[in-house]
């Protein structure tokens, strides 16, 4: 009974805080008022903007239903990663953005990004902010970015951020005002082969309209305090190779266990795109991981994955998602068990503008898009790891997922 009444008023306290979230900027957008008559013709020169004019505010909300067919208890959805509650309605994310984007040298500007839910912030929440250090759990609430950034006047221009943000590796990323993954569920990659987010130094160089490049200096794999004396380095290359292709090439490689600065992680990454045209899109995701003595004394820990995406568009508001994956997870350090694991995702989608002007003109600022999900996933393995009912174990699970998201 204490652990239900304990459930009841973390979701009451959730939504109590979706509702504030994506209040306020409706709030703020409503205290425009009728703008004022223009001021008289002025031979004056007009003056700078104010800094505070370039300030924009966005959201984002997820909510879900899945359900496992074979009734896991407790009610938990293996090798998951923001899905994992079984037969349980949850809110999985609401976001609030506060940011002033620059793109013009001797520019600064600022991200403020604040997550809650049941579902993303108590699996990205970083070591040091809101995961207990002890026991290691992450709360429902995140603050998955929050960095200043400057341009400085070199060359293209080139971008500094210093704070928390989330990594470059990976073509899946946290799902977020600024887009989604094209299936709800995410991929074992995701999950289970990349980082989240880093805190340390982020640089960005435009070679050319074609040619980017980044490099990061970093406490680490999710860590806002440091767990070592060492640190991590990462970089990205991406290359427009046409007008419907792209490679992009990542690297993360620094020590990751506590107390331990010898010992070295490695992820490498190759990230192909085709875009044929504007209804059709294919990526190819393959990824290396090695990490030193990471299975035992002597023995490394490996684990590699290959998953392949494909997506088509009916109408400019319905698509079709689809994704195959295979991870092998050597040693068993990522998932918990040596095992390779499978996996095959649809997911349909239809987009709805969110009108919220057509109510009051003031909420114009609030007009985005509502998206309407389904996700069918099946997952295999080549051992019994997947829990059945109370007491018995299987090679496999099945389910299906019912998502709406608002953005704006």
């Amino acid at each position: 009974m204490a652990v239900a009444k304990m459930a009841v008023l973390r979701r009451l306290r959730e939504m109590l805080l979706l509702g504030v979230m994506l209040a306020s900027p409706l709030f703020l957008f409503a205290q425009t008022g009728t703008p004022p008559d223009p001021p008289a013709p002025s031979n004056t020169p007009p003056s700078a903007e104010p800094w505070r004019k370039g300030i924009t505010v966005n959201g984002f909300a997820s909510l879900s239903y899945t359900y496992n067919t074979n009734d896991p208890i407790p009610q938990s959805n293996q090798f998951r990663v923001f899905d994992f509650n079984d037969d349980e309605p949850q809110l999985d994310v609401a976001q609030l953005v506060i940011q002033r984007s620059i793109s013009k040298p001797n520019q600064f500007d600022f991200l403020f990004d604040l997550t809650a839910g049941s579902g993303t912030p108590p699996v990205t929440a970083a070591y040091g902010l809101f995961r207990n250090s002890r026991t290691g759990i992450g709360e429902h609430v995140d603050i998955p970015q929050m960095y200043l950034s400057y341009i400085a006047p070199l060359g293209q221009g080139l971008r500094f951020d210093f704070g928390k943000f989330v990594t470059h590796m990976g073509y899946e990323s946290i799902p977020g005002y600024d887009g989604y993954n094209n299936n709800f569920s995410q991929s074992f990659l995701f999950g289970y082969g990349i980082p989240f987010t880093h805190t340390g130094l982020r640089m960005t160089y435009p070679f050319s309209n074609r040619i980017s490049a980044i490099f990061t200096v970093n406490n680490g794999w999710d860590d806002i305090q440091k767990v070592n004396g060492g640190y991590t380095v990462g970089g990205q290359l991406s290359v427009a190779t046409s007008q419907t292709t792209h490679l992009v090439f990542n690297f993360v490689h620094g020590p990751e266990h506590p107390h331990d600065n010898s010992d070295q992680t490695n992820d490498w990454e190759i990230i192909a795109t085709w875009t044929p045209g504007f209804y059709l899109s294919f990526a190819l995701d393959g990824l290396y991981g090695h990490q030193d003595n990471g299975v035992a004394p002597g023995q490394a820990a490996i684990w590699r994955d290959l998953a392949g995406y494909a997506r088509f568009y009916f109408t400019h508001r319905l698509s079709l998602a689809f994704r195959g994956e295979v991870f092998r997870d050597g040693g068993g350090v990522r998932t918990g068990t040596n095992q390779t694991l499978r996996e095959y995702t649809l997911t349909p989608s239809y987009d709805l503008p969110a009108e919220f002007s057509k109510i009051n003109p003031r909420f114009k600022g609030a007009d985005g898009t509502f998206v309407i999900r389904a996700d069918l996933r099946r997952d295999f393995s080549d051992h019994a790891t997947f829990r059945k009912g109370g007491n018995s174990w299987t090679d496999q699970q099945s389910t299906a997922a019912v998502n709406l998201i608002y953005q704006f």
